[in-house]
């Protein structure tokens, strides 16, 4: 009886389509069972054949009562004929975490804002712990069980998996009957995230993996980090936690680049039905525009004022392979191509766009001379949502390194915040020759600078920190990092430093003059106006601003949760990875969110070195002349003494040391 029901059903559902004419199915979300971006007869096919074959599949259940039958199929197909319900969900990034080790700790995926972040880093700091095992195959297979369980915005672009792994699967052929060895299971794997699809979409998944001395089958190593990736340059191999930081911002920045599409409105004089039309995108003119690499093209119907076959080069587009006309007015048709993404991650440029039709006779392309005449084309520009799963190996060989990567794992989360935002728009993101650097705002206010006489008279500081005195400074910004060798590159073209293993590390071996000549060159890069901190902003910025506690060293009572100093950088000896700087951000950061204030490099302030006076003072910028230029923070070579938020140093100018560079101020 059921069968002939389901049959009934079918026929009533093929007649009303047949009674509403051909129609574009359009891509929503609910009832979009085979997870394909549409609600069309191939989600009634899926829900048959549960049906038929009494396959309980929680998708199927489309109405959500708890069994699947012929209501789901009734509720389809209301859906198709009159349009589903679009979920009302928030633009933006979607993310899920898990922690593997011998169990899942496991965040379920929920919008990510800047009022939820904190959310994720309690997660981070409070669930996750670091015991034996590595259920590495079973977090991936639950983590792509999660991308389709929840509903995202009809704009989603961009599905990942970032998985972070520090050796080899440990356990996960216990947690499932479904394979017999973890060859098979790394297979099934990689088949699943080349074939899923969340609304459409292909899923980009990426793995970072810390190699671990103690492993013994490195080819295995390296072939689940392949298996476990999307494409092969989406598997990374690093050898430390800073490299793992450089990598999660890779993956970021891949991400965001592609956040943003545009929408593009054309409007061109209509022509004879058949006519080939070509919209250049790039720098052509008659002699070039066959070599065109960017560029729109299709046949003109007049019939139905639409361009058809189109073809889309060094681009992607929502629009299809048929745009009909938007509008008609007179002789102009006005086309609408959404959801354009350029391939080299560049935007529209809407002066450079020409029409170009082509000419049988002449067997070339002509340029037409009535096209943007009689309106410039439109450009607007969309965000895109996004959804991450971010896998993190919480076993216990990580040891001293879980904190480290937990700390990575919240800048990366942080950074993901800022996912709809285009870099430009991300307040105090400032990028040079593709090397970004944030800036951080920090209020003006009123605070004591230096110490008391009891500090001097009983050890703990040194008689220039003397005497206490009132400053006041007003509402400046700071770097939230010291100058990379990375951006020291990008603006100077060399790189002085010592360590220069990683890029991400600070540059060193960098003068106060040095800096000058840095800042001036950066000032022209940007047409901002940066420089050294005065060393009344940098003391103020270390104790965290009006958000400070009054803590010894910057964010922290004890040193080694925020600094590289002597006891973890210099002792350790030169053989040791440890030894020297480290890259920057590695730290927890202070109140204000700035690393690196204690330790890793001295950095430099505009002031020259003096005494200090016992006066109230606002905005002080030091002695007027002097011998040597101040730094602060200690260093990677320096005690927990001499790295206090009130040390002070003095340096002649043209000095360069393997443990000095500079932080930017602003």
């Amino acid at each position: 009886m059921m069968r002939l029901t389901t049959l009934f059903s079918l026929c009533l559902f093929s007649m009303a389509l047949a009674f509403a004419g051909p129609r574009h199915y359009s891509s929503n979300i609910e009832g979009d069972v085979n997870a394909d971006g549409d609600v069309n007869i191939a989600d009634i096919n899926v829900v048959t054949d549960a049906i038929l074959s009494n396959l309980h599949d929680s998708k199927c259940d489309v109405n959500e009562d708890g069994d699947i039958n012929i209501a789901d199929l009734n509720y389809l197909i209301d859906l198709i004929l009159t349009g589903p319900v679009k979920p009302t969900v928030e633009t933006g990034m979607y993310m899920g975490v898990i922690g593997y080790n011998q169990t899942l700790m496991t965040k379920e995926i929920s919008f990510l804002d800047s009022t939820t972040v904190s959310d994720f880093n309690d997660f981070i700091d409070g669930r996750l712990y670091s015991q034996q095992g590595r259920l590495l195959y079973y977090s991936v297979d639950n983590a792509l069980d999660m991308l389709n369980k929840a509903k995202y915005p009809q704009n989603l672009q961009n599905v990942a998996i970032v998985t972070v792994t520090k050796g080899l699967d440990q356990g996960s052929l216990m947690m499932t009957d479904k394979y017999d060895t973890e060859a098979e299971y790394a297979q099934a794997l990689s088949d699943r995230i080349a074939d899923q699809r969340v609304y459409g979409h292909a899923i980009k998944a990426y793995t970072v993996g810390l190699l671990n001395p103690t492993i013994k089958d490195e080819e295995q190593f390296r072939a689940n980090l392949y298996a476990l990736a999307s494409d092969s340059t989406k598997a990374m191999e690093v050898n430390n936690v800073s490299e793992v930081i450089a990598s999660f911002q890779d993956i970021a920045d891949d991400l965001v680049a592609h956040n943003m599409s545009e929408n593009l409105t054309l409007v061109f004089p209509g022509v004879g039905t058949g006519t080939r039309i070509r919209f250049t995108l790039d720098d052509v003119n008659e002699e070039t525009v066959a070599d065109s690499k960017i560029y729109i093209e299709g046949t003109f119907s007049l019939k139905t004022r639409s361009l058809t076959d189109i073809t889309y080069h060094g681009m992607t587009c929502n629009a299809g392979d048929s745009v009909a006309a938007s509008s008609v007015d007179g002789m102009f048709v006005s086309l609408l191509f959404n959801g354009i993404q350029l391939y080299n991650d560049e935007r529209i440029n809407k002066d450079m766009i020409q029409e170009w039709y082509w000419v049988d006779s002449q067997e070339d392309w002509a340029l037409s001379t009535e096209f943007s005449t009689y309106r410039i084309p439109e450009v607007e520009s969309t965000y895109s949502s996004a959804l991450v799963m971010l896998l993190l190996d919480c076993s216990s060989v990580l040891e001293d390194n879980f904190g480290e990567l937990k700390h990575a794992a919240k800048t990366f989360i942080e950074r993901m915040e800022n996912y709809t935002a285009a870099p430009d728009t991300i307040p105090g993101l400032y990028t040079v020759n593709g090397v970004s650097f944030q800036m951080v705002e920090v209020e003006g206010g009123t605070f004591k600078m230096g110490v008391d006489s009891v500090a001097y008279e009983t050890g703990l500081a040194n008689i220039d920190e003397l005497p206490a005195h009132e400053v006041t400074v007003s509402t400046f910004s700071i770097a939230e990092t010291e100058v990379t060798q990375e951006l020291w590159q990008a603006v100077m073209d060399t790189n002085p430093s010592n360590f220069t293993d990683d890029p991400q590390r600070p540059v060193e071996n960098v003068s106060w003059e040095d800096c000058q000549e840095f800042i001036n060159r950066l000032n022209a890069l940007t047409g901002m106006n940066f420089r050294l901190p005065t060393e009344a902003e940098w003391e103020y910025a270390a104790n965290g601003g009006n958000m400070g506690t009054g803590t010894l060293y910057s964010g922290s009572e004890d040193i080694s949760n925020v600094a590289w100093y002597y006891s973890n950088s210099y002792v350790v000896g030169s053989g040791s990875p440890d030894y020297g700087t480290h890259a920057v951000a590695t730290k927890e950061a202070n109140e204000l969110g700035l690393f690196d204030m204690t330790g890793n490099v001295f950095e430099w302030c505009s002031d020259w070195y003096g005494t200090y006076n016992e006066e109230p003072q606002t905005d002080p910028v030091g002695p007027e002349a002097g011998i040597q230029r101040v730094v602060r923070g200690g260093s990677w070579i320096s005690t927990s003494r001499d790295s206090r938020n009130t040390s002070r140093n003095g340096e002649a100018p043209a000095n360069r040391g393997f443990n000095i560079g500079l932080r930017l101020a602003l």
